[in-house]
């Protein structure tokens, strides 16, 4: 049994768990509160009818432009739960039209988001309680990519604290050297990009990792299809994003409040991504790839995301 204590100077106060009282609940304070999930907008939530409609909860998209499937339950998950959200993936691929018709709908939909309509690509979360221990070693047999999302709330008078846990991350490790995760590769990068930007792309990343090593920060970083991005937990803290075939930029989770005070002479601030809460800076034309002015942001974007 998980026990929570809040220790103060004053006191050990013991955190009372508490459920939610039904899963319509539980789906609400998921949506009303979406930074509890990995990297997603969510652009569809199903409005229950006291029947399913043979879609999922949610409908959502993350930085590499994959279509999530949101499958939420309020009690523990067993084996169960793949048939269902396997016919919700299978739907979204053989049904681009209707996922396509919810994108144009979405409000404040993001920008810089290209989905690939001829090729969707679909990413499975489901969010519960708790999971049966065999759920985990199961979800190594899906062929499409899997989150397994634990969210429970702990209670004292108003305050709230919720404890979020990504199965497929766990055990975290801290790592001796920054590890590479994921089946994208710098080849990959290349055959898409070309040699000389996916060489700068990787020097963007190298000196990164320095950075991160330098501090004595905990974020391994991994290749995905669109963007590099340097972790804490399963949040993205930073990043190196493809713009285009050819360019690129770094991404930072700080709000337009700090980086629109960035003043620099290798780079420059570019905009703020309100969907995701990236601020993005740019490399002017024609100077070396060096991150040193950017420290101090990269500084608050570790401080944003990691309260340390």
């Amino acid at each position: 049994m998980l026990n929570l204590y809040w220790k103060s100077k004053e006191q050990t106060s013991n955190l009372l768990l508490v459920p939610f009282q039904n899963e319509k609940g539980f789906e609400s304070y998921i949506f009303q509160n979406q930074d509890l999930l990995p990297d997603i907008y969510v652009l569809y939530r199903q409005i229950r009818t006291g029947s399913k409609q043979g879609i999922p909860d949610m409908l959502g998209v993350d930085q590499d432009s994959r279509i999530c499937i949101i499958e939420m339950k309020n009690v523990e998950v067993g084996e169960e739960i793949f048939p269902q959200v396997l016919t919700y993936a299978m739907w979204a691929e053989t049904n681009p039209d209707s996922i396509k018709a919810i994108w144009l709908e979405a409000n404040d939909r993001p920008e810089d988001i290209k989905i690939e309509w001829d090729a969707l690509e679909v990413r499975i979360i489901v969010v519960a309680p708790s999971f049966k221990s065999n759920v985990l070693k199961l979800s190594s047999k899906i062929n499409y990519p899997l989150d397994l999302v634990q969210v429970r709330r702990f209670c004292q008078e108003d305050n709230e604290f919720v404890i979020v846990e990504t199965l497929e991350d766990m055990p975290m490790v801290k790592p001796t050297t920054t590890k590479v995760m994921g089946d994208w590769t710098w080849d990959y990068y290349e055959s898409e990009h070309g040699k000389e930007p996916t060489q700068e792309f990787k020097k963007a990343v190298t000196q990164l990792d320095g950075f991160v090593k330098n501090q004595g920060w905990n974020l391994p970083y991994n290749l995905n299809k669109y963007y590099t991005g340097f972790k804490f937990g399963n949040k993205v803290v930073f990043d190196v994003s493809w713009e285009s075939t050819k360019t690129w930029s770094i991404h930072m989770k700080i709000p337009p409040k700090i980086s629109e005070t960035f003043l620099g002479k290798v780079w420059k601030y570019h905009k703020y991504d309100a969907t995701f809460k990236n601020s993005m800076f740019r490399l002017l034309p024609g100077e070396d790839i060096n991150i040193s002015e950017l420290s101090e942001m990269l500084k608050a974007a570790y401080r944003n995301v990691s309260g340390i």
